[in-house]
C-alpha cells in the first residue's frame, strides 16, 4: 500500500481566461481569490453582492506532480477525491478521468494507465492533474427555468437540483456565496492484491464494559488468503488486538472487549478520552509490518440516546449521553 497526497500548492484560474494564480487545496475559489487580492472580503458590508460573479463563472484547478517508484510498482493506483464541490470534470495528463456532481461523496478512479513513468532520458516525468468546475448557479438556474422547485425564500432559486449544501445558496442567516473547489483531501492510493472496501465500527455498552465490533469488507483481485487485524489503543497507551481470516464472501467480523473503558463526555460534563482503532489487511504469508491496506480511526466510547416520552406538555425531546441528560 502506498499513499501520495496531492494537497498543497495548486494553481487556478477562471476557465480559459487570464493567468494561473496560486491556490491552496483543500480550499475554494472565493478564498483563493481573496488571498490573491482579486476580490474584497465577501463578509464585509455589501461585498456579497459584488462577488456574485464568482459562483456564476466556471473555474479550473491544476496540479503538477511526480509519482514515486514505490507507488508505480503497485498493481492498482487510484485517484481518490474526498470532496469535489460540485460539478467537476477531472483530467489526468490530458485524458478524461471522470465526472463528479455531488459534493458529499467520495470519488475513486483507477488511473495507473494514465500516469507518466519516465521521460525520453529515462528520468521521472511530471504528471498534470486538471479539474474543471462548472458554475453551480448557472446549472440550477437552467433546471429551475424548466421546472421550478421550491426552496428557501432567501436563497438562490434552484438549489435543490444539486447535491450541494443548501445553505451555500443563501439562508436567512447566511449569504449567497456558493463555494467552488476541492474542499477535502485528494490523493493517489496504490494497492497490490486487495484493499479495504468498507469498514464499519460499532459499540455495545453492557454492565460497565464495552464491546467494539468491526465488520470489514475487502476488494481483491487475486486468490491468496487474507487476514484482517483490529488493534485498539487506549488513551493510556495499552493496546489489544484480534485478527480474522477474510471469508470467501470477502468479509470478516471481529470483537474486542474493553473491560475498564474511559468514557467520552460532552464539553463541561467530563473528559474527552479517545481510543485509536487501527485496522490492517495483510496476506497470510506477508510480514506484519507490510499491510496491503491500513486505516486508522479515533473514537470516543459513549452512548447517545434521543428520549421522547409523554409528559405534561406533550412529548419530550431530550438527548442523553452515557445515560445523563444533556442540556442544549
Amino acid at each position: 500500500m502506498q499513499i501520495q497526497t496531492l494537497t498543497g500548492d495548486w494553481q487556478f484560474r477562471q476557465s480559459g481566461i487570464g493567468e494561473w494564480l496560486p491556490a491552496r487545496v483543500p480550499g475554494g475559489v472565493h478564498t483563493d481569490l481573496l488571498a490573491a487580492g482579486c476580490i474584497p472580503d465577501p463578509f464585509v458590508g455589501d461585498n456579497e453582492k459584488r462577488v456574485q460573479w464568482v459562483a456564476e463563472s466556471n473555474w479550473e484547478y491544476r496540479y503538477s506532480f511526480f509519482c514515486s517508484s514505490e507507488l508505480l510498482a503497485e498493481e492498482q493506483v487510484w485517484l481518490v477525491c474526498d470532496g469535489l464541490d460540485t460539478l467537476a470534470t477531472v483530467f489526468l495528463n490530458g485524458q478524461l478521468v471522470g465526472h463528479a456532481d455531488n459534493m458529499f461523496r467520495q470519488y475513486r478512479w483507477d488511473v495507473k494507465r494514465l500516469l507518466n513513468r519516465q521521460d525520453a532520458q529515462g528520468g521521472p516525468q511530471a504528471n498534470e492533474l486538471l479539474i474543471s468546475f462548472a458554475s453551480p448557479v448557472k446549472f440550477v438556474a437552467e433546471k429551475q427555468a424548466v421546472h421550478p422547485l421550491p426552496g428557501v425564500p432567501q436563497a438562490i432559486p434552484g438549489g435543490p437540483y444539486l447535491r450541494k449544501a443548501p445553505c451555500q445558496f443563501g439562508w436567512d442567516w447566511g449569504p449567497q456565496l456558493p463555494p467552488i473547489g476541492i474542499w477535502k483531501d485528494i490523493r493517489l492510493e496504490g494497492y497490490t492484491g486487495a484493499r479495504f472496501e468498507e469498514i464499519h465500527l460499532r459499540q455495545e455498552h453492557t454492565g460497565g464494559e464495552i464491546t467494539v465490533a468491526a465488520r470489514v469488507a475487502v476488494k481483491r483481485w487475486d486468490e491468496r488468503p487474507l487476514i484482517a487485524v483490529v488493534r485498539i489503543t487506549a488513551p493510556d497507551g495499552n493496546s489489544q488486538s484480534i485478527e480474522a481470516l477474510i471469508s470467501t464472501n470477502d468479509e470478516a467480523s471481529m470483537e474486542l472487549l474493553i473491560s475498564d473503558p474511559k468514557l467520552w463526555w460532552p464539553n463541561g460534563y467530563g473528559a474527552q478520552p479517545l481510543y485509536q482503532v487501527e485496522v490492517l489487511l495483510r496476506q497470510g504469508d506477508s510480514p506484519q509490518d507490510r499491510p496491503l491496506d491500513k486505516r486508522i480511526y479515533q473514537i470516543g466510547l459513549r452512548t447517545i440516546e434521543l428520549r421522547q416520552e409523554q409528559d405534561q406538555w406533550g412529548r419530550s425531546f431530550k438527548f442523553l449521553v452515557n445515560g445523563i441528560p444533556i442540556f442544549a
